[in-house]
């Protein structure tokens, strides 16, 4: 808790004093896992759909920060933990990491992809009713894969530096009632990573709006370290406060 207090202090100590120029959104719901095939190492370790393991919904939360500047520039900072644990009984023999997990025994599942993000961005449209922001998106991926069966444990960790396009869209289409399409993503030979969202919001007062909507998290890599891809799907609430 201390850390998330301490971001949020962070971004209001940086905001300023222009109202209507910062946008604090804190997304909370719930999230499913679609799919998730593991492989590691990706060349000759054994690939096993590790989703069946996992819960079939797990509560979530992300916080997401915008500041733009009077020059149509600004900066987008984003927080989005992914940490899901459980447990299933394997009709295989798993090869994971240089260890054999034994078939019809326990296995302990830990699934983590927590995301740190920066963006820079410019509003190519300003208007009243109708905004739209680009930019490119700097991703911290903070990744671990972890099986464990009695004393026997293994974990493939992964904090990497990931690029990403940014896009941003808000439009009013009445005085209270507005559409946000929200999206970080790029696509390589070597993999892909896509956070897109949609939503509707409602405004309850000058400077709080209240939104619901879907968001779909799709990605993964492949190459003879690691084969993973997965996605998630979210149905989440939000508040937004903007001062």
């Amino acid at each position: 808790m201390n850390k998330y207090l301490c971001i949020v202090t962070l971004i209001l100590a940086y905001s300023g004093f222009s109202f209507g120029s910062n946008n604090f959104h804190t997304e909370f719901g719930l999230m499913q896992n679609s799919y998730n095939q593991v492989q590691i190492p990706g060349d000759d370790g054994t690939r096993f759909n590790i989703r069946k393991s996992l819960p079939e919904e797990s509560p979530y939360f992300r916080l997401d920060y915008k500041k733009s500047f009077d020059n149509g520039h600004g900066i987008r900072l984003l927080y989005a933990p992914l940490k899901i644990n459980g447990d299933r009984t394997y009709s295989k023999n798993i090869s994971f990491n240089g260890e054999i997990f034994n078939q019809n025994e326990k296995t302990e599942t830990l699934y983590q992809f927590n995301s740190y993000r920066a963006s820079y961005f410019y509003q190519w449209i300003k208007r009243e009713d109708w905004k739209v922001n680009i930019g490119i998106t700097g991703k911290i991926r903070d990744a671990n894969i972890e099986l464990k069966q009695g004393t026997k444990e293994k974990k493939r960790d992964d904090l990497g530096f990931v690029p990403l396009v940014y896009l941003w869209s808000e439009y009013w289409f009445t005085e209270d009632w507005k559409l946000t399409f929200d999206f970080d993503g790029l696509a390589a030979p070597q993999g892909r990573a896509f956070d897109v969202a949609l939503m509707a919001g409602r405004r309850l007062s000058p400077s709080v709006i209240a939104n619901f909507g879907y968001r779909i998290l799709d990605g993964g890599v492949d190459n003879d370290r690691v084969y993973n891809f997965s996605q998630f799907n979210f149905f989440f609430a939000a508040i937004e406060v903007v001062f």
